[in-house]
């Protein structure tokens, strides 16, 4: 081998090593900034609590006592849902006589949220139910199903449409059902053995 090879060979060798060094390098800084806090919950540079990595390793240890006022979490996605419409509220009250059913839905658009509580004197057969926007007609979707006296809960559309409850009275006596809600609705609809009846409801 020539000088000159030599001289080549030397430096294809340093090229490695270096190449080499850089790699284990950054895996280190991974290792450090990224893989033990998303893996095993330590965080000794504290990038696993800026980027949120350490709540993917599990429970992480509580907070200091005291925390500075700047001192601020990064955005959590899906926690905050900004609706297009003005917040709504409204209460009715139904009266149905033995064996008798109504029907009372809300119209939302996709992903617009209520929360609310129905109570009647007697036990009711129910269906919370929705008819999505451009769906055949007798077409509809389910959420929950059961005979009781009261529900509470809380309602994300999950298509545009009318979304609401079915009532029968299955006593032989009339009772009264009570709804009250609150939402991004912008109207409401009645049915009833008479028709549907339109129920525009104020800002």
């Amino acid at each position: 081998m020539d000088d000159q090879t030599e001289i080549q060979a030397l430096r294809v060798r340093e090229r490695i090593a270096l190449a080499t060094a850089g790699a284990m390098f950054v895996a280190g800084v991974l290792l450090v900034t990224a893989i033990l806090p998303a893996e095993y919950g330590v965080d000794p540079v504290g990038t696993g609590r800026m980027f949120g990595l350490t709540q993917i390793a599990g429970p992480v240890a509580a907070a200091p006592a005291e925390t500075s006022a700047t001192e601020l979490e990064p955005v959590r996605p899906g926690a905050n849902t900004t609706q297009g419409r003005p917040f709504k509220r409204n209460a009715v009250t139904f009266k149905l006589g033995p064996y008798e059913g109504l029907e009372y839905k809300y119209q939302l658009e996709k992903g617009s949220s209520m929360v609310y509580a129905w109570k009647s004197t007697g036990k009711v057969k129910f269906d919370f139910h929705g008819e999505p926007k451009g769906a055949p007609k007798g077409y509809a979707e389910s959420y929950e199903m059961g005979e009781n006296t009261a529900a509470n809960g809380a309602f994300f559309a999950p298509t545009e449409g009318i979304h609401g409850w079915y009532w029968e009275n299955t006593t032989g006596d009339d009772i009264t059902v009570t709804l009250t809600s609150a939402g991004f609705y912008t109207s409401a609809v009645e049915f009833t053995a008479g028709g549907r009846v339109d129920r525009p409801i104020p800002d």
